[in-house]
């Protein structure tokens, strides 16, 4: 109904009980004061109104509140007649404040993703915090603010570690130094940073590096390379799974020269002249049976399958490493996924916007391998901290399976993540339609800021939802005549709560929040350098900008290269004790396998280790040889006193003192080695296990 006929409506209606009211409060004044209902006079409250109110004030109050009645239930029916009961359909409505309180979205900044406020950017007006749900998909196309409205609002005010894509370095600029204040050990890996500032290092290798089972090792190769590995058709996808074998044999051997990197995997892989050739010799090279295993599968293939399996293994990613910088920004590890939820940090992940997509590898696997690290384990009593990750450009990355795969159980681990993309058609092309559903349903609130294409703009007008109107038509006969009757018409519809036309021209100001099982938000977009509490918190920043210290950054390199081999030389006196624990299966050596590529069946006679097979075992004296060979050409080449920290000593004397021990512990005899038990003892070239490590 129209706002005139409404108002005319309204006072006609209360006017109606207006008198309706007069006329009870005579009649009840009549009998009051002895006159009777045949005879009821009107005028009587007129006529006495002011005697009334002096002599019989109770009276006079029970007339009034009469009168009163009949006016509130004039109004009452005016209000039925103007809202009488039309088809309803949808019912959304934009949540008021009291639903926002009691959904928990108006707590505290730093518990959850700051998404919003209720007035605005200048305003104290309540912030909206996401505090129930994790996740948030934030879709916002170039210029809408997303820095300035929900990146550096999070990084300013979020308690516990975040994880940040910092596209142009922004982030790192102007929240780096608050991070630091706040407690947080600061990261800041930048792979492509020509300008020559340092950067703290990551590699992905260096815990599969601490391994002791081999076998495992083997395993979280496959999986490290499936986290980036990516081919650009799935036609090709057998071709690629050949690649990954050849990244496997490397890693594996890799893993045993004591340089467990990505560069020097794709040294590995793409060396040699003739690969046929270069494969087998790297298999004559590699003391892993499975590794050989692959590397002369890989030798024995037609060239030109190898050439495609090698080729596209390096389009789909592993080429990154033939950069000398990525190479060296990836050859230590500063950064420790496993020790985010213990302490707070502030990692920062720095990429210029034209560098996204040569370092898409590089950063699939980073973040990809933050959440396999975080889902290790659910947090412990020593890890009370979460982890806000927040993944800018989301689809510019290529495909991450992981992220779709966990967001729906990442709450569980404490991590929140955050999900930047400028259009749902771009998510579209990358993970496809259904799995872009599955990545909006897992993210709990869905955040638009002013959307540019249609289907951008179809979905959030289909998404906000649907509700009923009002709408009133008003007809009038043709002709000059003012007289003639005009009519009115009213009906609901089921329309939407934002039309496409609506959302096309959002303000830049406005943002929507599409919430799970509940009605949608439409709040202010903030502006961190305008907003009161936050742009006091930037704005107390102060000192410089907490680079990494080249000085410490190679201290830290060195003390992860002897952590390395720490690990190392501890997992081979394990797996050294494991082979000397189990007896011999036979007391009757079996003949030496011959070497692939050796048809006089002398296996032994080619081996340069001197090694000898017995049942695909070593035997005890070569196994010795083999372990005092490595003692001379590893540890005691590669470890320095100076590298050592008081916490490595214990660890490198408790295993230095068990290898000592195997090498000087006789084995159970075998007729083979019967033979050497009368030979002078052999005395090595630089002393035994102890002597070659040598402790400050």
């Amino acid at each position: 109904m129209a706002r005139p006929q409404a108002a005319l409506g309204a006072v006609t209606f209360a006017a109606l009980g207006l008198a309706f009211g007069y006329a009870i409060a005579s009649a009840y004044l009549t009998t009051r004061f002895g006159g009777s209902l045949e005879r009821i006079d009107f005028l009587f409250l007129v006529r006495s109104f002011g005697v009334l109110r002096e002599r019989a004030p109770a009276e006079f109050l029970t007339a009034v509140a009469i009168l009163g009645g009949g006016l509130v239930l004039g109004l009452g029916v005016s209000g039925l007649a103007a809202n009488e009961a039309l088809t309803r359909f949808g019912l959304t409505h934009w949540q008021t404040r009291a639903e926002l309180r009691r959904n928990g979205f108006l707590g505290r900044p730093g518990r959850g993703f700051l998404l919003g406020k209720l007035g605005g950017a200048r305003s104290r007006a309540p912030f909206l915090v996401s505090t129930t749900f994790p996740h948030a998909l934030l879709v916002a196309p170039t210029g809408r603010g997303k820095g300035v409205g929900f990146v550096i609002p999070n990084l300013l005010t979020f308690k516990g570690s975040v994880v940040v894509l910092d596209v142009k370095a922004e982030n790192f600029r102007e929240t780096s130094r608050h991070r630091k204040a706040m407690g947080d050990r600061v990261i800041r890996f930048a792979p492509a940073d020509w300008s020559g500032r340092p950067t703290h290092r990551y590699n992905p290798l260096s815990r599969i590096a601490e391994l002791s089972n081999p076998d495992q090792q083997m395993m979280e190769l496959r999986l490290t390379a499936g986290l980036f590995l990516q081919a650009d058709s799935e036609r090709v996808a057998g071709l690629l799974q050949g690649g990954i074998n050849l990244f496997v044999a490397a890693g594996m051997l890799a893993l045993e020269r004591g340089r467990p990197t990505l560069g020097e995997i794709y040294r590995i892989a793409a060396g040699g002249g003739d690969k046929q050739k270069a494969y087998a010799r790297l298999a004559l090279e590699v003391k892993n049976p499975a590794a050989r295993l692959l590397f002369e599968s890989l030798a024995s293939i037609n060239p030109d399958t190898l050439t495609s399996y090698l080729s596209l293994l390096m389009t789909s990613g592993l080429d990154t490493w033939a950069n000398s910088a990525i190479d060296a920004a990836t050859a230590h590890c500063d950064v420790l996924f496993r020790e985010l939820r213990r302490s707070p940090h502030a990692v920062y992940l720095e990429v210029a916007p034209e560098m996204i997509r040569p370092l898409a590898p590089l950063l699939r696997l980073f973040f990809s391998d933050l959440i396999a690290s975080l889902q290790a384990h659910e947090p412990g009593p020593d890890e009370p901290w979460p982890v806000m990750i927040l993944l800018d450009e989301f689809d510019r990355l290529g495909r991450m399976p992981i992220v779709a795969e966990s967001i729906k159980t990442l709450r569980s681990y404490g991590a929140h993540l955050a999900l930047v993309t400028q259009t749902i058609p771009a998510l579209d092309e990358i993970y496809g339609e259904n799995t872009r559903l599955s990545l909006q349903g897992g993210a709990g609130v869905k955040l638009y800021l002013t959307p540019s294409d249609p289907k951008t703009i179809a979905e959030l007008s289909a998404a906000v939802g649907r509700t009923t109107r009002r709408v009133v038509s008003k007809s009038r006969p043709l002709g000059p005549s003012p007289l003639k009757s005009r009519t009115l018409s009213e009906r609901t519809e089921d329309a939407p709560l934002l039309s496409e036309d609506q959302a096309r021209t959002m303000s830049l100001d406005d943002v929507v929040l599409v919430i799970d099982a509940q009605c949608p938000i439409r709040a202010k977009r903030i502006k961190y350098y305008e907003d009161p509490v936050l742009r006091a918190l930037h704005a107390a920043q102060s000192g410089d900008l907490p680079y990494p210290d080249p000085a410490t950054a190679r201290l830290d390199g060195r003390v992860t290269t002897v952590e390395q081999q720490i690990a190392a030389l501890t997992g081979s006196v394990a797996r050294l004790t494991a082979d000397r624990s189990s007896p011999a299966s036979s007391p009757e050596p079996a003949p030496a396998a011959p070497v692939s590529g050796d048809p006089t069946g002398q296996g032994a006679a080619n081996d340069p280790d001197g090694a000898v097979s017995t049942g695909g075992r070593l035997v005890a004296s070569a196994r010795r040889s083999q372990v005092r060979q490595a003692v001379r050409t590893g540890p005691s080449a590669l470890l320095e006193p100076t590298l050592l920290t008081p916490a490595d000593v214990p660890r490198l004397r408790e295993a230095t003192s068990r290898l000592s021990d195997l090498l000087n512990t006789p084995a159970p005899a075998t007729p083979s080695d019967r033979s050497d038990q009368d030979r002078p003892a052999e005395t090595p070239e630089h002393g035994d296990a102890s002597e070659s490590i040598r402790l400050v």
